[in-house]
């Protein structure tokens, strides 16, 4: 397996909507207090697309021109979004669980209005216990664990839930608080930039369903032994411009020749991927489906002011998943045995 550097080599910047120049009427769209996201879901979720009409114009044509063409790199950074008031006092998680001390909304209600933009907010099961807005922080004794809660472990490439019939077109995530060094990075890579470096054989193999992945940790498979039934491409759509099922941690190959392609892919991201450092009131917004993405390592102190994001998974087709979701709600209740 190829090493991958903590700093990648060749940086860019990726696209930007900047936000940080609202007026009081667009602020007071995020900062209105309204409907409890924990306990009036669907009518805090209604409420926030309302609001997302009334969003400044560019801000909604980027996210327009973002879910239906996505661009290069595969993400969107909204930099200088509103944050909780009084947000500085609250310590991070220490379990990564909902904080009892923060009552209110405003980093949720981001994150639903942006996402409204993208399709429709989902979540699963298995994860915070179905929660739509999820807390990611260090934990104590998974510093080493391909798991959102590690810290000491580089993060390993993936696309989100590349295991699940349902995974989300869209990742976001929102910080509300670096960590304290500033040094994690939350990395990405393209599959639009590392196409070019594979040859036409490993493509061939690529597009072909050659490969298994694992289920993730996360979703109870704390042995690293349970496989997925489902037998898969990586690559898959056009031909030259694909999308990309990928987990650097938990994909195998079927074949030695298919092997040699998967190698040769995670290879080509070692040398494409860059990084970004999210810093209070970021938003990055991930296409999924062309974009895997990891995070650097970095040192959590535990004493409340640990690095924290908050993470929401977006489905363009509420439909798809309709046979695994209770009317009314939107937690996906597939089961993994």
């Amino acid at each position: 397996m190829p090493s991958i550097p903590e700093t990648p080599e060749t940086p860019e910047t990726p696209e930007i909507v900047d936000c940080g120049e609202f007026d009081e009427a667009t602020m007071n769209l995020f900062l209105a207090p309204g409907p409890n996201p924990y306990q009036d879901t669907e009518e805090f979720l209604f409420d926030c697309e309302m609001r997302a009409d009334e969003m400044p114009r560019f801000v909604r044509r980027s996210l327009l021109e973002f879910q239906v063409r996505s661009n290069s790199d595969g993400i969107l950074l909204i930099r200088g979004l509103p944050i909780d008031p009084g947000l500085y006092r609250i310590p991070t998680p220490p379990n990564a669980e909902r904080s009892p001390q923060k009552t209110t909304f405003v980093s949720e209600r981001c994150l639903a209005m942006i996402g409204s933009r993208l399709g429709h907010l989902v979540s699963y099961i298995q994860e915070k216990n179905g929660d739509l807005f999820q807390n990611l922080a260090p934990v104590k004794g998974t510093e080493h664990v391909q798991v959102s809660t590690g810290s000491q472990t580089r993060l390993q490439f993936h696309r989100e839930t590349v295991f699940h019939p349902y995974p989300p077109e869209f990742l976001l995530l929102f910080c509300l608080r670096p960590d304290h060094d500033h040094m994690a990075e939350t990395t990405y890579a393209s599959v639009a930039h590392a196409l070019p470096l594979l040859s036409e054989a490993h493509q061939d193999l690529l597009f072909q369903p050659l490969y298994r992945t694992g289920i993730d940790y996360s979703f109870g498979n704390r042995d690293r032994t349970q496989q997925s039934d489902r037998i898969l491409p990586v690559l898959y759509g056009r031909r030259n411009d694909p999308f990309l099922n990928y987990d650097e941690d938990l994909m195998t190959a079927t074949t030695p020749e298919a092997e040699e392609a998967l190698t040769a892919l995670r290879e080509a991201i070692a040398q494409v991927y860059r990084g970004i450092k999210l810093d209070t009131g970021d938003l990055l917004c991930i296409d999924n489906r062309r974009t895997v993405h990891g995070r650097s390592s970095f040192v959590p102190r535990y004493d409340g002011r640990d690095r924290w994001l908050q993470r929401s998974f977006v489905v363009r087709d509420l439909g798809l998943s309709a046979v695994d979701r209770l009317p009314g709600e939107r937690i996906i209740r597939t089961t993994f045995e």
